[in-house]
């Protein structure tokens, strides 16, 4: 029952008709314009606002963690996380990002820390998502020099470079996008040695509106045993945000 009312909530969430100026899916083409279909990726999984509920399940070899969550996002600049069910320590608690900067609300001690941007790869709430992937810290078309590296029938492959003044934790991306939908199924991510430090996984994916928008997310790290899934409750796209709803006053009271 609950997978058949997250669906029909899913089916609800955009009615609005394809942007005029987004890039077509270029699904035939062995060599497309990367910078087109970049934008229309972004676009697409992000959209102009959202509001959104999502399900994070963190699995180590020892334990097994939920934690439920709101999110709000308004373009590239502002996004806000705030956790609605988890241990006492984290309820309540809220991710806030404006512009290129990123605090943190801890409910228990009611108050608000800054967290350094040398601190976008680190672990957000001890679960192998980061905190630059929570608030969408970094674009794929802004950030990084892209080549299309390999093709079939079914996919592409690009590589992901960053620029030389993008502040990007990871040293390459390597992103596999599905050829019908220009929807990203898989990405691995370097570090500075040039090993893989995780994979992530997209999956469950929904038609909504005009997008297709994979519904679920998993992380694994280079380390055995652990990963973590975010899978989305509801989601609504190009939706009013009001500008309010960012603002650091509403963070440091804690709503």
């Amino acid at each position: 029952m609950k997978t058949l009312m997250v669906m029909l909530v899913l089916a609800r969430a955009a009615t609005a008709g394809e942007p005029k100026d987004l890039p077509a899916c270029p699904t035939k083409s062995d060599a497309p314009d990367l910078a087109q279909l970049l934008t229309r990726v972004e676009k697409s999984m992000q959209g102009s606002s959202s509001i959104g509920t999502v399900t994070m399940t963190i699995k180590t070899t020892k334990w097994t963690r939920t934690l439920k969550m709101k999110m709000w996002g308004k373009g590239e600049d502002y996004a806000l996380v705030r956790i609605l069910e988890g241990g006492p320590r984290e309820k309540g608690m809220m991710t806030l990002k404006r512009d290129k900067q990123l605090w943190n609300y801890l409910p228990q001690a009611g108050r608000v820390m800054k967290v350094p941007s040398g601190m976008l790869g680190d672990s957000w709430m001890g679960s192998d998502f980061t905190n630059d992937d929570l608030v969408h810290g970094t674009s794929i078309v802004r950030d990084f020099d892209a080549k299309l590296v390999s093709q079939t029938k079914a996919a592409w492959r690009v590589d992901l470079v960053p620029r030389k003044n993008a502040t990007v934790v990871w040293d390459k991306i390597e992103v596999t996008l599905d050829r019908a939908t220009c929807v990203p199924v898989l990405e691995r991510f370097y570090d500075e040695d040039g090993k893989v430090a995780r994979t992530m996984t997209f999956g469950d994916i929904r038609s909504i509106g005009w997008r297709h928008f994979p519904a679920k997310l998993t992380v694994k790290p280079s380390e055995a045993g652990r990963e973590t899934s975010i899978a989305y409750d509801s989601i609504e796209l190009d939706i009013d945000v009001p500008d309010d709803t960012f603002s650091l006053r509403r963070l440091q009271q804690g709503r």
